[in-house]
Protein backbone atom coordinates (compact mmCIF):
# COMPACT_ATOMS: atom_id res chain seq x y z
CA UNK A 1 0.00 0.00 0.00
CA UNK A 2 1.43 3.45 -0.88
CA UNK A 3 1.17 6.58 1.24
CA UNK A 4 1.69 9.82 0.75
CA UNK A 5 2.15 12.02 3.63
CA UNK A 6 2.52 16.27 2.93
CA UNK A 7 3.73 18.21 5.65
CA UNK A 8 5.85 21.07 5.62
CA UNK A 9 8.17 20.65 8.70
CA UNK A 10 10.96 18.10 7.88
CA UNK A 11 11.37 16.44 11.52
CA UNK A 12 7.52 16.27 12.23
CA UNK A 13 7.33 14.45 8.30
CA UNK A 14 10.56 12.19 8.77
CA UNK A 15 8.80 10.67 12.48
CA UNK A 16 5.60 9.89 10.83
CA UNK A 17 6.99 8.26 8.20
CA UNK A 18 9.70 6.37 10.32
CA UNK A 19 6.77 5.46 12.55
CA UNK A 20 4.17 4.64 9.74
CA UNK A 21 7.23 1.84 8.45
CA UNK A 22 7.35 0.66 12.09
CA UNK A 23 3.80 -0.14 12.55
CA UNK A 24 2.72 -0.85 9.24
CA UNK A 25 6.07 -2.63 7.08
CA UNK A 26 3.95 -3.39 4.18
CA UNK A 27 3.82 0.50 3.73
CA UNK A 28 5.61 2.80 1.01
CA UNK A 29 5.62 5.88 2.30
CA UNK A 30 5.96 9.14 0.17
CA UNK A 31 6.65 12.35 1.24
CA UNK A 32 6.19 16.25 0.14
CA UNK A 33 6.22 19.80 1.62
CA UNK A 34 3.10 21.03 -0.42
CA UNK A 35 0.17 20.32 -1.51
CA UNK A 36 1.15 21.11 -5.01
CA UNK A 37 3.82 18.57 -4.57
CA UNK A 38 2.15 15.89 -3.38
CA UNK A 39 -0.90 16.49 -6.34
CA UNK A 40 2.33 16.09 -8.70
CA UNK A 41 3.10 12.35 -7.01
CA UNK A 42 -0.20 11.40 -6.79
CA UNK A 43 -0.45 11.82 -10.70
CA UNK A 44 2.62 9.48 -11.17
CA UNK A 45 1.68 7.26 -8.17
CA UNK A 46 -1.01 4.73 -7.51
CA UNK A 47 -1.76 6.15 -3.87
CA UNK A 48 -3.66 4.12 -1.33
CA UNK A 49 -4.17 7.26 2.01
CA UNK A 50 -3.00 10.86 1.85
CA UNK A 51 -2.35 11.86 5.45
CA UNK A 52 -2.63 16.31 4.64
CA UNK A 53 -1.31 18.59 7.34
CA UNK A 54 -3.61 21.31 8.05
CA UNK A 55 -1.83 24.39 8.65
CA UNK A 56 0.60 24.59 5.19
CA UNK A 57 2.06 27.52 3.94
CA UNK A 58 0.40 29.10 1.02
CA UNK A 59 -2.01 26.87 -0.30
CA UNK A 60 -3.43 25.28 3.39
CA UNK A 61 -4.61 21.71 3.92
CA UNK A 62 -8.49 22.16 3.74
CA UNK A 63 -7.58 23.91 0.03
CA UNK A 64 -5.45 21.11 -0.27
CA UNK A 65 -8.31 18.61 0.33
CA UNK A 66 -10.90 20.11 -1.71
CA UNK A 67 -8.33 19.67 -4.88
CA UNK A 68 -7.08 16.38 -3.41
CA UNK A 69 -11.28 15.37 -3.89
CA UNK A 70 -11.77 16.98 -7.04
CA UNK A 71 -8.79 15.21 -8.75
CA UNK A 72 -8.89 11.92 -6.77
CA UNK A 73 -12.66 11.59 -5.81
CA UNK A 74 -12.07 7.95 -4.40
CA UNK A 75 -9.15 8.55 -2.66
CA UNK A 76 -8.83 8.03 1.34
CA UNK A 77 -7.44 11.59 2.67
CA UNK A 78 -6.68 11.63 5.89
CA UNK A 79 -6.06 15.25 7.74
CA UNK A 80 -3.32 15.62 10.32
CA UNK A 81 -2.59 18.83 12.76
CA UNK A 82 -1.72 19.29 16.33
CA UNK A 83 -4.99 21.63 16.39
CA UNK A 84 -8.18 20.22 17.37
CA UNK A 85 -10.98 22.75 17.00
CA UNK A 86 -15.25 21.76 16.12
CA UNK A 87 -15.66 23.51 12.88
CA UNK A 88 -12.35 22.83 11.55
CA UNK A 89 -12.89 18.78 11.86
CA UNK A 90 -16.37 18.96 10.62
CA UNK A 91 -15.36 20.94 7.84
CA UNK A 92 -12.65 18.66 6.61
CA UNK A 93 -14.98 16.20 6.34
CA UNK A 94 -18.03 17.84 4.95
CA UNK A 95 -15.07 18.41 1.84
CA UNK A 96 -14.41 15.02 1.97
CA UNK A 97 -11.90 13.69 4.45
CA UNK A 98 -12.03 10.15 6.09
CA UNK A 99 -10.62 11.19 9.16
CA UNK A 100 -8.85 13.99 11.45
CA UNK A 101 -5.84 12.51 12.96
CA UNK A 102 -4.27 14.37 15.74
CA UNK A 103 -0.44 14.76 16.03
CA UNK A 104 -0.64 14.39 20.30
CA UNK A 105 -2.58 11.19 20.42
CA UNK A 106 -0.89 8.69 21.92
CA UNK A 107 1.10 5.85 19.84
CA UNK A 108 -1.62 3.28 20.75
CA UNK A 109 -4.75 5.69 19.38
CA UNK A 110 -2.68 6.92 16.11
CA UNK A 111 -2.40 2.83 15.34
CA UNK A 112 -6.37 2.55 15.71
CA UNK A 113 -6.77 5.31 13.83
CA UNK A 114 -4.57 4.51 11.26
CA UNK A 115 -6.04 0.48 10.88
CA UNK A 116 -9.43 2.33 10.94
CA UNK A 117 -8.80 4.51 8.05
CA UNK A 118 -6.69 1.60 6.21
CA UNK A 119 -9.44 -0.35 6.17
CA UNK A 120 -11.66 1.95 5.13
CA UNK A 121 -13.41 3.08 8.24
CA UNK A 122 -14.09 6.87 8.85
CA UNK A 123 -11.75 8.54 12.05
CA UNK A 124 -13.31 10.83 14.40
CA UNK A 125 -11.05 11.93 17.05
CA UNK A 126 -13.01 12.23 20.22
CA UNK A 127 -11.57 15.34 21.46
CA UNK A 128 -13.20 16.93 18.46
CA UNK A 129 -16.92 16.00 20.58
CA UNK A 130 -15.75 16.12 23.68
CA UNK A 131 -16.40 19.71 26.20
CA UNK A 132 -14.18 22.22 26.14
CA UNK A 133 -15.89 24.31 28.86
CA UNK A 134 -15.17 24.05 33.10
CA UNK A 135 -16.91 21.54 34.64
CA UNK A 136 -18.91 22.47 37.26
CA UNK A 137 -20.65 19.47 39.13
CA UNK A 138 -19.09 16.06 37.70
CA UNK A 139 -19.56 14.61 34.49
CA UNK A 140 -21.41 17.84 32.31
CA UNK A 141 -19.66 20.82 31.19
CA UNK A 142 -20.51 24.50 31.70
CA UNK A 143 -23.26 26.11 29.23
CA UNK A 144 -21.54 26.87 26.16
CA UNK A 145 -22.48 29.97 23.72
CA UNK A 146 -22.39 27.37 20.77
CA UNK A 147 -25.82 26.08 21.68
CA UNK A 148 -23.69 22.82 23.19
CA UNK A 149 -26.23 21.28 25.44
CA UNK A 150 -24.50 19.72 28.75
CA UNK A 151 -25.69 16.43 29.85
CA UNK A 152 -25.22 14.99 33.35
CA UNK A 153 -28.77 13.06 33.71
CA UNK A 154 -28.26 9.53 31.90
CA UNK A 155 -32.32 8.65 31.62
CA UNK A 156 -32.09 11.90 29.32
CA UNK A 157 -29.96 10.20 26.68
CA UNK A 158 -31.79 6.69 27.61
CA UNK A 159 -28.76 5.36 29.04
CA UNK A 160 -28.29 3.60 32.61
CA UNK A 161 -25.94 5.07 34.83
CA UNK A 162 -23.01 2.63 33.80
CA UNK A 163 -23.61 3.11 30.12
CA UNK A 164 -23.65 6.80 30.62
CA UNK A 165 -20.05 6.45 32.73
CA UNK A 166 -18.66 4.61 29.09
CA UNK A 167 -19.89 7.07 26.98
CA UNK A 168 -18.48 10.01 28.66
CA UNK A 169 -15.03 8.06 29.18
CA UNK A 170 -15.45 7.21 25.42
CA UNK A 171 -15.93 10.77 24.48
CA UNK A 172 -12.68 11.60 26.13
CA UNK A 173 -10.95 9.46 24.18
CA UNK A 174 -10.21 6.21 26.11
CA UNK A 175 -9.85 3.07 24.69
CA UNK A 176 -11.65 -0.24 26.08
CA UNK A 177 -9.14 -1.19 27.94
CA UNK A 178 -8.64 2.75 29.58
CA UNK A 179 -12.37 2.53 30.30
CA UNK A 180 -12.55 -0.47 32.15
CA UNK A 181 -9.43 0.32 34.25
CA UNK A 182 -11.16 3.71 34.76
CA UNK A 183 -14.11 1.88 36.10
CA UNK A 184 -13.00 -0.79 37.56
CA UNK A 185 -14.38 -3.54 35.77
CA UNK A 186 -13.58 -6.05 32.70
CA UNK A 187 -12.37 -4.63 29.45
CA UNK A 188 -14.82 -7.13 28.53
CA UNK A 189 -17.80 -5.72 30.46
CA UNK A 190 -17.04 -2.21 28.52
CA UNK A 191 -17.93 -4.00 25.30
CA UNK A 192 -21.22 -5.29 26.96
CA UNK A 193 -21.76 -2.13 27.37
CA UNK A 194 -21.02 -0.28 24.05
CA UNK A 195 -23.44 -2.50 22.14
CA UNK A 196 -26.65 -1.26 23.53
CA UNK A 197 -24.78 2.12 23.78
CA UNK A 198 -24.47 1.69 19.64
CA UNK A 199 -28.33 0.45 19.43
CA UNK A 200 -30.19 3.60 21.25
CA UNK A 201 -27.46 5.69 19.08
CA UNK A 202 -28.64 3.90 15.97
CA UNK A 203 -25.07 3.70 15.11
CA UNK A 204 -22.60 0.55 14.43
CA UNK A 205 -19.41 2.05 15.16
CA UNK A 206 -17.06 4.79 17.72
CA UNK A 207 -17.12 7.15 14.95
CA UNK A 208 -20.27 7.33 14.06
CA UNK A 209 -21.15 7.24 18.17
CA UNK A 210 -19.19 10.56 18.21
CA UNK A 211 -20.93 12.11 15.50
CA UNK A 212 -24.37 11.36 16.75
CA UNK A 213 -23.27 12.87 19.71
CA UNK A 214 -21.85 16.11 18.14
CA UNK A 215 -24.91 16.12 15.97
CA UNK A 216 -27.40 16.04 19.25
CA UNK A 217 -25.09 19.12 20.76
CA UNK A 218 -24.27 17.01 23.91
CA UNK A 219 -21.10 18.08 25.82
CA UNK A 220 -19.49 16.03 28.49
CA UNK A 221 -16.58 16.83 30.84
CA UNK A 222 -14.25 14.32 32.30
CA UNK A 223 -16.36 11.86 33.95
CA UNK A 224 -15.33 12.06 37.64
CA UNK A 225 -16.27 8.34 38.61
CA UNK A 226 -13.78 6.38 38.29
CA UNK A 227 -10.84 9.36 37.89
Amino acid sequence: MNVLLIDDHFCAREGVACLLTQIFPELQVFEAESVDEGLAIARETPLNLVMLDVQLPGKDGLAGLAEFKAAFPDLCVVMFSGLVDRDLVFETFRLGAMGFIVKTMSRQAFVEALRDVLSGKVYLPASAVGAQAPREHGLPGAMTSDGMRPVSDPASLGLTPREFEVLAWLVQGKCNKEIARKLGIEEQTVKNHLRPIFKKFGVARRAELLLKVFEKGIVFGAPDIGN
